[in-house]
């Protein structure tokens, strides 16, 4: 049973990565009230795990779980209230009503959609049964697990360029080794492939794609396919570290707001097909791709709201 709806807040902002953080800070500096909902716990979204974040428009330097918990706390000393409950589901009637995953109900007058993306799955067999045991996410994280072995990253985007960096310095001194299976040219930042390529314990296997994970108890190996001839070859490891995309988080959201690709469709007003409801980051149609460009929308998206809610939009 649905709880009584509350309205504890003008705006609501889903999601506790880069641009609903920034989202959430800024509305609240414009004077509204904000509640801002993470179900996930884990602050900041995908860069969360990522050892350094580049090209930041600040000194310093900065881990993505460093720079989360920097603007949650900058959001939280502003008055954003948060809510550690995912949301499931929005109405979007003649007045927005919003569902928490623990049956609590608000009304918000405007919200921002700032979910981000999870990680697309391979789809191979062997990836969920060898999760946390030689299948990882999280370079940062598990790379020092790996020392004087030798791992598998998937993918050719900035994701898997940046995590097969990352692995390769921690590695290196070591002994240890990363090979990068990609079906395509790599799509990365030229600064960081140059990068990549001038690592000595990196190599390629291009026009390939996994079949499956194998092995006994733990990550042994990895079945590839060559995608131009059909040829299949079996490479020994003992990690593999699946890139190869972000699919949108966008489950709860009404079904006309959505574009054929999942993502909320918003063009870069942010503004959706109901003028209420706004959308920043990942989780919409044509956003860029960088923790800046994230956090840039978060806070047009908060202004955006504010005008609304002023009459000005």
């Amino acid at each position: 049973m649905t709880k009584p709806l509350k309205n504890l807040e003008e705006i609501a902002v889903i999601g506790g990565g880069l641009a609903g953080l920034s989202a959430a800070r800024q509305a609240a500096r414009l004077g509204r009230l904000v509640t801002l909902f993470e179900g996930s716990g884990l602050y900041g979204g995908l860069v969360a795990t990522i050892g350094e974040v580049d090209d930041l428009p600040f000194p310093g330097t900065w881990s993505g779980q460093d720079l989360a918990m920097h603007l949650y706390e900058q959001a939280r000393k502003v008055g954003v209230r948060v809510v550690e409950w995912p949301v499931e589901r929005i109405t979007n009637g003649d007045r927005i009503e919003l569902i928490d995953g623990s049956g609590t109900g608000y009304k918000p007058e405007a919200v921002i959609i700032a979910t981000g993306g999870s990680l697309r799955k391979l789809g191979a067999p062997g990836e969920e049964e060898f999760a946390g045991r030689g299948v990882s996410h999280c370079a940062t994280c598990d790379g020092g697990f790996y020392a004087g072995k030798h791992v598998v990253v998937i993918g050719g985007g900035d994701g898997a360029v940046h995590e097969a960096l990352t692995l390769a310095k921690a590695l290196s001194a070591s002994g240890g080794k990363v090979t990068m299976v990609c079906r395509s040219p790599l799509s990365a930042r030229r600064e960081h492939i140059d990068k990549l390529d001038a690592r000595d314990n990196v190599r390629f296997v291009w026009d390939s794609e996994v079949t499956a994970i194998t092995g006994e108890g733990k990550v042994q190996a990895i079945a590839t396919r060559d995608v131009k001839t059909g040829a299949a070859s079996i490479i020994a490891c003992d990690g593999v570290f699946p890139f190869i995309g972000i699919e949108p988080v966008n489950h709860f959201a009404p079904a006309a707001l959505l574009g054929a690709s999942g993502h909320v469709a918003a063009g870069a007003d942010l503004l959706t097909a109901d003028k209420r409801i706004f959308v920043a980051g990942a989780a919409r149609s044509g956003f860029g791709g960088t923790g800046i460009e994230a956090m840039a929308e978060g806070v047009s998206a908060a202004e955006a709201a504010h005008r609304l809610l002023s009459g000005k939009l």
